[in-house]
Parts: C-alpha cells; structure tokens; sequence
C-alpha cells in the first residue's frame, strides 16, 4: 500500500488543482479461476481532467472539464475460482483497489463459450501534500460495476458493464499567485454513470481490448456533461 501510494501521490503532485475522472476501466465479468492465476494490462484509456475554475477569484465556480487521453494499468489476480482482487490506475487518478465476483459463467482459464454475470466494488483515497506545500488534500473514490458479456469461442469474448462512481476532492490553498485565494478551500464532488461495451481478442496468455464508453458525469456548482470515449489495451495472463 506504501508503494501504491507513493506512487499516486508522484502523479498527483504536479496537478493539485486538477482531478481525474477515467471513462474505461476494461475490466471484464470474467474472473482468472482457479488461485493465484493473474493478469496485468497496458492501457491507453480517455478520461475527463476536471480544473477547479479560480478565474473570477474564487473556489466555488466549479471545475472546467476536457477530455484526455492516459497511460493506465489493471492488475488482478484470483484468491477463488469466483473471486479476483483487483488494482486499477489511470496516471493522474486515484489508483483503485477491489474486488470482482463472477454469479454466472465460467471463468476465464475455462475459456468456455456462453453467458457470464459478474459485480466489481473498487475502493481509493490517500492525503496528499505537493511538493511546494501549495495545497493540500484528499482524493477519494468508489465505484460498483454491473458486468455482462459471452465468450464466442476461446479467442473472443464481447463484454458490457454498467457503472456507478462518486470521486471527492477536499482540498486547502496554501500558496497562490492570487492573495485573495489563499486559505480558500478547494471541495468538489463528481459522479459518473457510464455504460461500456467491449472486446477482448485473445491467443494464448496474450491479448487486446477494445471499449467503447458513454458517460453522464456531474461535479458540484458544475453543468452536467454526456461524454463518449475509446480506449485500448493489450496484456498477458499466467
């Protein structure tokens, strides 16, 4: 968790005003099966870097939002046939710790044909500090996921998910190019919906995905935004 963290807070320290909200997770309903087998991903996933709006010399004006692209990682790993642990981060977000459990289908050492049901709960939040000691806060965040999909064969496998996520940012402006803006306090809160629709092509412990995502994400004092996205990945399974 040390290492997690350190590394989370590197990202973060040159962006204390910013926040980012990722729009793909590429997680899929199945899980690795048996114990202890795992997999790791490179993604290239979009997300939503929202900025808290100080142009009229104030905190409370929201955050301005545009989308970006970043470098992402997904890790999991089986402690039952059913049940994997998982780390998700997207450079420049909270790294997040969870869980996914499969309800229906077999897992993914199986490579059986046929329908698969699965939830995932993921869990983040660290205190930071930046380097210069300009602001210091809080980042915290959970989201549930709904997954669906059918493997066609042991060499694709289409997968959906319906997600719920809540991202909070409390913060403190120590240091500003802005006197007034000193000691103001920097509060956000961002919730998405999103539904996403992927596949995943494998060949042996290698293989791709592709997601497409479509997002409703609202932040405080802040006009909603419909957001649709495209990421990939490519990774390999033991």
């Amino acid at each position: 968790m040390k290492v997690l963290s350190l590394f989370s807070l590197l990202l973060l320290a040159s962006c204390a005003t910013k926040y980012i909200v990722p729009q793909t997770r590429f997680i899929t309903p199945e899980t690795q099966g048996d114990v202890f087998r795992g997999q790791v991903e490179f993604q290239q996933p979009k997300a939503s870097l929202l900025t808290f709006d100080t142009s009229n010399g104030s905190t409370k004006d929201g955050v301005l939002a545009s989308d970006i692209k970043r470098t992402g990682y997904l890790i999991s790993t089986s402690l039952l046939d059913r049940m994997d642990l998982i780390w998700s981060h997207v450079g420049g977000a909270n790294s997040m710790l969870g869980a996914k459990f499969q309800l229906l289908g077999g897992s993914r050492v199986q490579k059986a044909a046929g329908h698969k049901v699965s939830v995932a709960f993921l869990f983040g939040g660290n205190d930071y500090e930046t380097d210069d000691r300009s602001v210091d806060f809080t980042l915290s965040a959970h989201e549930m996921m709904a997954l669906y999909g059918y493997r066609f064969s042991e060499f694709l496998l289409l997968y959906s998910s319906l997600s719920i996520a809540k991202y909070q940012f409390d913060g403190t402006l120590n240091k500003s190019s802005d006197p007034a803006l000193v000691g103001a306090d920097l509060n956000s809160v961002s919730s998405t919906r999103g539904f996403q629709f992927g596949t995943e092509a494998s060949f042996e412990q290698f293989f791709a995905k592709l997601e497409l995502s479509y997002q409703f994400l609202s932040s405080s004092q802040t006009k909603k935004r419909t957001i649709s996205g495209f990421g990939y990945s490519v990774g390999m399974s033991w």
